[in-house]
């Protein structure tokens, strides 16, 4: 018996070597969840493209389409111009940069847009449908999501 002590213990390394290097093999970044909130509605935002690094794998996806084109079939969220449009991210990025791309036309309507919770009210963000690009940065990659975001004008 005391013999086959060293050979069950290395028996045991050995098959937990192996299960570990098959999870690790297998593994593959996954993009942060995004939710997307205005007054009382949210919604779930996919992500588009991104290149992820983690224990030395990496994962990407590239979709070369204009946001508005992504968007369109999309369920809108619809805000109006004078509310604070919140990013609740899963894992808090340490960057992020947002763009509204017009759905009508698939032109930048409104670039560089910051903050903690977006305020529309701040960039004059006029009534109409919009595509929206959200840019997060995080120290292992980067994420891209998109949106379809309907602003009304509250006034209206």
């Amino acid at each position: 018996m005391k013999k086959s002590v060293p050979w069950i213990a290395l028996s045991i390394l050995v098959l937990i070597s192996m299960a570990s290097w098959i999870t690790y093999s297998t593994y593959k970044p996954t993009p942060p969840e995004l939710e997307v909130a205005a007054a009382k509605h949210i919604m779930e935002v996919k992500p588009v493209t991104y290149t992820l690094r983690k224990w030395g794998r990496t994962a990407s996806a590239d979709i070369n389409i204009e946001p508005a084109v992504l968007a369109r079939e999309s369920t809108p969220l619809i805000v109006d111009s004078n509310d604070n449009v919140k990013l609740l991210f899963k894992q808090s990025p340490d960057a992020v940069k947002c763009y509204l791309w017009d759905m009508d036309t698939g032109r930048l309507a409104y670039k560089e847009l910051t903050g903690y919770p977006l305020n529309f009210e701040e960039y004059n963000v006029a009534s109409g449908d919009y595509a929206l690009e959200v840019h997060a940065k995080w120290e292992n990659g980067y994420v891209l999501y998109t949106a379809r975001v309907i602003v009304h004008d509250n006034e209206q």
